[in-house]
């Protein structure tokens, strides 16, 4: 028994990791099903399925289509040469036999000695505590990996982020993989991409820790808005969107019409309001926050109407005021910024009629009175007056008015008396294209000055002449303000000039 220890030691060591299906063969020969099972199974070393085949042999001749299939399922060299071997040998022994060799010319040899019968095949099921571990059992082959569940793999930190333009992300964002049981799973490969223009994200692949978690870190493009941040998993992609917020103010932009002031010298050709919007922009050139917004106006070609600011844009109103030059002053988020204003506003083309009234007080006294028994005529007038306006600030005005007077008589006493006119007067406006020009005038008409006693204290009527001198105020582009100092030089027949009146006239005329 002791010479027969190696065989077994080796028959145990060779039969060690053989499965409950080789033991169960025995020494029969494997078919073509149970072999593919010993090597795709993976259980047993190809160099021990090698050693059952020469064993127990194979109950099939292998063609070329088995040969592959074999090596599809695991087969390497030895295991095929080891089918090849068994096969030659079945059929040596099913050979004829060959012919007696004539006797040898020598005498014959020794008959060999015989070989010892071969060690009964033991098929150990148990292993004693103290084997030594050079030949204990491996371990099974490792359990498939667990299948991704798309539902339960997210991205659980990060998402939402803001951060500055052209500036590294302060956390990181980490997707979490798990498997379909809700498990994470580790060693998983993870691919990372950014679709921001100019967006790049580190590392661009990674695997998960052992808590299934792989991060990457990004850094912003800069372009200001929402970035995706796409990291696929096997077969699917799991996305997350992160902000690109405008960095720091660095630079105004004041636009005109929807473009760009060049030079910051804005022409101004016409009388409306002329809107100018003011955009804060970062060193990208994206809109940035525009805080402690103000402006201002310099010169008297131009007028400051509103400034208001929202956000990254503000919005100032200007209306020109006369031609010439002036300057909008802007500050903002602690810039400057200046735009020159050349107004040439076109001439202003009034309406050629309008309609006006006027309300006077008059009066006169000596030496102006001309006329026996009166001492001086004070009261109102009332007038309404029809213009029309020719160009180059000339116009034609006809006019008819009733006052209401008082006039003192030599004898201490006084008497009512009605003034009833009704002239013609050619008007100058000397800066006609000012919001605010004198005036000159120059006219005459009729007359009747009759007193309240049926005109037996006074009563003339004839003709007048009447000048004076003015001012004419632009309220809006259809109202104008007039104000009138005249004197009317008062004639009668035959006494010749009979009196001479200074009425202060103010009022409103309206352009048809």
């Amino acid at each position: 028994m002791r010479r027969y220890a190696g065989a077994w030691l080796l028959l145990v060591l060779g039969l060690l990791p053989l499965p409950r299906l080789a033991r169960s063969q025995g020494t029969s020969p494997l078919r073509k099903a149970e072999l593919v099972r010993l090597l795709a199974t993976g259980a047993l070393k190809t160099r021990d399925i090698a050693a059952l085949v020469r064993r127990n042999c194979v109950t099939f001749r292998p063609s070329e289509r088995d040969r592959a299939e074999l090596r599809a399922a695991g087969a390497d060299e030895e295991v095929l040469a080891a089918v090849d071997q068994c096969l030659r040998a079945r059929l040596a022994r099913a050979a004829p036999p060959a012919p007696p060799a004539p006797p040898p010319s020598r005498p014959p040899r020794s008959p060999p000695r015989p070989r010892p019968a071969p060690a009964p095949v033991v098929l150990v099921t148990h292993i004693p505590a103290d084997t030594p571990a050079a030949v204990r059992v491996e371990p099974p082959p490792p359990a498939p990996r667990p299948v991704i569940s798309e539902r339960f793999t997210q991205f659980t930190r990060g998402t939402g982020s803001h951060g500055t333009v052209g500036a590294t992300l302060g956390e990181p964002l980490v997707l979490e993989v798990r498997d379909t049981a809700g498990a994470p799973v580790a060693g998983q490969p993870v691919t990372f991409a950014a679709t921001g223009e100019g967006t790049t994200v580190q590392p661009g692949a990674a695997e998960t820790d052992r808590w299934g978690a792989a991060q990457v870190h990004v850094t912003l493009g800069e372009r200001a808005g929402p970035v995706g941040i796409s990291a696929t998993v096997g077969t699917f992609t799991r996305t997350a969107t992160v902000h690109a917020d405008p960095g720091p103010a660095s630079r105004l932009v004041v636009e005109h019409d929807g473009a760009v002031v060049a030079g910051g010298v804005v022409a101004v050709r016409s009388r409306d309001t002329l809107v100018l919007r003011v955009v804060a922009r970062d060193a990208y050139g994206n809109e940035a926050a525009l805080g402690d917004f103000t402006a201002t106006t310099s010169g008297s070609a131009i007028a400051l109407r509103s400034a208001s600011a929202t956000g990254s844009r503000a919005a100032v109103t200007l209306e020109s005021q006369r031609t010439g030059r002036g300057e909008l002053q802007i500050s903002a988020s602690g810039l400057q910024a200046r735009v020159a204003l050349n107004v040439m506003p076109p001439v202003r083309l009034s309406r050629p009629w309008a309609v006006g009234v006027r309300a006077a007080w008059l009066g006169v006294n000596h030496p102006w009175v001309a006329l026996r028994r009166l001492q001086g005529v004070s009261g109102a007038d009332f007038t309404l007056l029809g213009r029309r306006t020719f160009g180059g600030g000339f116009s034609l005005a006809l006019a008819a008015g009733v006052g209401s007077l008082s006039i003192d008589t030599t004898g201490g006493g006084s008497v009512s008396a009605t003034l009833l006119e009704a002239s013609a007067r050619a008007e100058l406006a000397l800066l006609p294209r000012r919001t605010i020009t004198p005036v000159v005038s120059l006219g005459g008409g009729g007359y009747r000055l009759k007193s309240g006693d049926n005109g037996r204290a006074i009563y003339h009527t004839n003709l007048f002449w009447v000048g004076g001198a003015g001012l004419d105020a632009t309220v809006s582009p259809r109202v104008t303000a007039e104000l009138r100092i005249e004197r009317q030089w008062m004639t009668d027949s035959p006494a010749g000039h009979v009196g001479t009146l200074w009425p202060v006239a103010a009022g409103l005329r309206v352009a048809l």
